[in-house]
């Protein structure tokens, strides 16, 4: 920055702190392209420092500490409205800075409100200079006509000297390399608050295998340990658990057991969503499917050939007097007829025989 102590000098009157803060704090917040040549010192990477007075005082002799600030400072930002145009203040101020041969270096920033002449919007000493010197002129900034993102672009390019167009332009790439950032991450942060922190809910449905059987027990439903219980119908509820959300990541390990059916013992994926819904059919078991057993004579020997018939279906009898039938679920139910025919022998006829694997039966010889 060179002999200079500030970058700039933000004069303005009290009604305008707002916009004088807002300056302050977007100037010495930008970070100076690196790619473009400027007079300002290579080793400085901000517009630092920025001096706002922060008195406000109307009358009087600028303090000798407020007059070496203006003086240590290479521009004067202006904040030009209605209201600093009748500042004695900002009008002394700004006569510190013209009498040190810088005129050149004021930048008005002005606050118009689309009736009064911006001309009018100076404070009284550059009106009164400009009136004795009317070849001289200052390009303003109009803040409500351009906007503050392109105000503040336009202040930069004047301290900096480097064409507006080209420092607009490079700002517009930043803030949108910027929000595409911003976006990138709000949705990285909510895709691991989606993943991590919001539950799953997994519901399960056990869908039992229909037929004429008795029902048995209750369902026992365990998933992943946590163990449930639901009544057995055609229809059972669903058995609905919460998982936490780093579950998302494992499989969860379903099991579930009822008297008269086969047990379930199965791993699936959890998913992805917040949602699961899965149906978990189970068979029948062969409680009700097996008749076996043995056929023997008045002496406890077995006999060979022995038709047996259980519903529509036979077997005959081994050497070892053994059979086996194994009904289909369709035609199982929890007692059957049972008859059993040898030529030689007197038959057997049972109309209440209730399934088993360890049957016995004697046959008399006639």
């Amino acid at each position: 920055m060179g002999r200079y102590a500030n970058i700039a000098f933000i004069s303005y009157c009290h009604a305008d702190m707002g916009v004088a803060e807002w300056l302050q704090r977007r100037l010495e917040a930008f970070r100076l392209p690196t790619d473009i040549h400027n007079e300002v010192d290579a080793q400085e990477r901000y517009l630092r420092p920025v001096f706002r007075d922060k008195s406000d005082l109307n009358t009087g002799v600028l303090p000798v500490e407020l007059r070496r600030n203006i003086e240590e400072s290479k521009y004067l930002i202006l904040i030009c409205s209605k209201n600093s145009a009748r500042s004695q203040w900002v009008s002394d101020e700004t006569k510190a800075f013209v009498e040190l041969g810088r005129v050149e270096r004021i930048i008005p920033v002005m606050i118009t409100d689309g009736e009064t002449p911006p001309n009018e919007l100076l404070p009284a000493y550059l009106r009164e200079y400009f009136a004795e010197y009317p070849e001289s002129e200052l390009l303003g900034v109009d803040i409500n006509a351009d906007g503050r993102e392109k105000a503040l672009m336009r202040v930069v390019s004047r301290m900096i000297d480097v064409e507006f167009d080209t420092l607009w332009q490079r700002h517009k790439r930043q803030r949108r390399v910027k929000i595409a950032a911003t976006a990138a991450a709000a949705c990285v942060a909510a895709g691991l608050a989606y993943l991590f922190a919001l539950p799953v809910w997994v519901s399960v449905t056990v869908v039992p295998e229909v037929s004429k059987l008795p029902a048995g027990d209750d369902i026992a439903v365990t998933i992943n340990g946590g163990e449930h219980t639901v009544p057995l119908t055609d229809a059972p509820d669903a058995v609905e658990v919460r998982l936490p959300g780093y579950s998302r990541f494992n499989k969860m390990r379903v099991q579930v057991a009822s008297k008269f059916f086969e047990t379930v013992d199965t791993v699936l994926p959890t998913g992805y969503g917040l949602q699961r819904n899965v149906e978990i059919p189970i068979r029948r078991d062969d409680s009700f499917a097996v008749f076996s057993g043995r056929v023997y004579d008045d002496a406890m020997a077995p006999i060979e050939g022995v038709s047996v018939t259980v519903g529509g279906d036979s077997a005959v009898t081994d050497s070892a007097g053994r059979f086996e039938i194994t009904l289909p679920l369709a035609e199982q139910l929890p007692e059957q007829m049972i008859v059993l025919k040898k030529s030689g022998y007197t038959g057997v006829c049972r109309l209440d025989e209730t399934p088993g694997r360890d049957l016995r039966f004697i046959m008399h010889a006639k």
